[in-house]
């Protein structure tokens, strides 16, 4: 009986020090640090695309609009020439544009919302690094001095 006591005491001091082991703050922070870092990463990835986005849909509003202006342009000079026909045909083609251009500029707005959202994303996960890393740095340092005084006296 006693041996398997001993078997237990010994099973559970083991259980116990790898706990503590998985439980040191140093090691819990680098990582959380890491882990930290790895979404920084996919932030940056997810950054690049949406900004993609924004240039596209800033292009397409701006082509919609310039083939509104070209509608109108095409539908003023059918006019001047007599082609009331082209004309009407003109300008039922700029009222299709018309109809497309609030839905491309709410796609615009959208994609403009989501660039500011990531963006501070980023700016909130890089501020969060670095105030970790700085605090992790302070208390490396407060631990050495303490060291050290703790030697000197």
């Amino acid at each position: 009986m006693s041996m398997m006591s001993r078997f237990t005491d010994i099973m559970a001091g083991n259980i116990n020090s790898l706990l503590d082991k998985e439980e040191d703050p140093d090691k819990m922070m680098d990582q959380f640090v890491r882990n930290l870092n790895k979404d920084l990463a996919k932030v940056k990835s997810e950054t690049a695309s949406v900004m993609a986005e924004v240039q596209r849909s800033k292009r397409v509003l701006n082509e919609c609009q310039d083939e509104i202006e070209k509608m109108e342009r095409y539908c003023h000079k059918a006019l001047e020439a007599g082609n009331e026909g082209d004309a009407r045909r003109f300008q039922e083609k700029k009222a299709s544009f018309e109809a497309q251009l609030s839905d491309k500029q709410a796609s615009h707005q959208m994609a403009l919302s989501n660039s500011q959202k990531i963006k501070q994303m980023h700016d909130k996960l890089v501020a969060d690094i670095s105030e970790l890393i700085s605090t992790e740095k302070f208390s490396e340092n407060e631990t050495v001095c303490g060291k050290d005084t703790g030697t000197n006296e």
